[in-house]
């Protein structure tokens, strides 16, 4: 898959040093991460992060706001006036709900035949971020004609990096499964469900990101990781902050793709439904093992 040069600006995918702290940052986005010392890993890293994504975070709306921005960010490469939908399999698929794209004229518009529209995936399902005994409530996501979210439930529910277009049919097959490790394409697999060979990265990288970005809200570990994920080793595969090693093997195992690249651009831009920040680790998937070690096992490609 490939995007025309020209109409992304600055996607990134540079080599530079291997050491921590030695990076060369692309000069596109070196100002957004200026104030990040590099030399940091582990939870001092992460917080870093998390609050340079935080305060650089614009709340769009639901409609249309996140509608708009997807008919961007998720185009086609091949057909301009198609969106890509996460999960897919390929476009000769005969199965329309396991097809990889579809035009944007067929956004949802709420009735039957879901299988015939596309809607908008919240990859962290909205439901798994409830924990009782902390008063935690779903992600909300029902900005409707502009309206602009305050409350941290609406923020998380409308966050354009946790949003995908998807088949209606196959975003209802989904539902509220938590993630699992398989091999192949998408589907669920017993209770859970596998996002595909070609989409494990994409997940990885975004659970990453709602993992920093919601960890001290409502009571703490809002969006954790294991929350919508079950680690491939039952004994030693989450970390003391609940990160998990089945993202840090799907981050390493499968690259950040030129469609999430595009993505980031946009939402680290200023254009009319940006949000304004960056998923750091499509930047650098690396970031994750220094934050989070793992990289005996599952090291990430170092795109600076």
């Amino acid at each position: 898959m490939t995007f025309d040069d020209a109409e992304v600006p600055g996607n990134g995918g540079e080599t530079g040093p291997t050491n921590p702290g030695e990076y060369t940052i692309p000069a596109e986005y070196a100002a957004y991460y200026a104030g990040i010392d590099f030399t940091k890993n582990g939870m001092e890293l992460k917080a870093q992060l998390a609050s340079l994504v935080t305060r650089t975070h614009k709340p769009q709306s639901y409609t249309p706001g996140i509608w708009e921005a997807s008919k961007y960010t998720d185009q086609d490469p091949e057909n301009s006036d198609n969106v890509i939908l996460i999960y897919g399999w390929t476009n000769n698929e005969k199965d329309i709900v396991k097809r990889r794209t579809m035009p944007k004229s067929q956004q949802s518009s709420g009735g039957s035949g879901r299988d015939k529209v596309w809607e908008r995936e919240h990859v962290f399902a909205k439901s798994l971020a409830v924990d009782k005994s902390k008063e935690q409530v779903a992600l909300h996501a029902e900005g409707r004609n502009g309206t602009i979210p305050t409350a941290i439930e609406g923020i998380a529910g409308h966050d354009a990096h946790n949003l995908r277009p998807i088949n209606g049919s196959w975003n209802g097959s989904r539902g509220n499964k938590e993630f699992v490790n398989g091999s192949g394409n998408s589907g669920p697999k017993g209770n859970y469900w596998y996002p595909g060979d070609e989409w494990k990265g994409d997940v990885a990288r975004m659970m990453m990101y709602m993992h920093i970005r919601y960890e001290n809200e409502n009571g703490g570990g809002y969006t954790k990781a294991t929350k919508v994920g079950k680690p491939i080793d039952t004994k030693n595969g989450t970390t003391a902050d609940e990160m998990i090693d089945l993202f840090l093997k799907w981050n390493a195992e499968d690259p950040v793709s030129p469609l999430e690249k595009r993505r980031n651009e946009y939402h680290g831009g200023n254009h009319q439904y940006s949000q304004g920040n960056r998923n750091p680790f499509i930047d650098n998937p690396y970031l994750a093992n220094q934050i989070w070690g793992m990289e005996n096992k599952y090291k990430a490609a170092n795109l600076w």
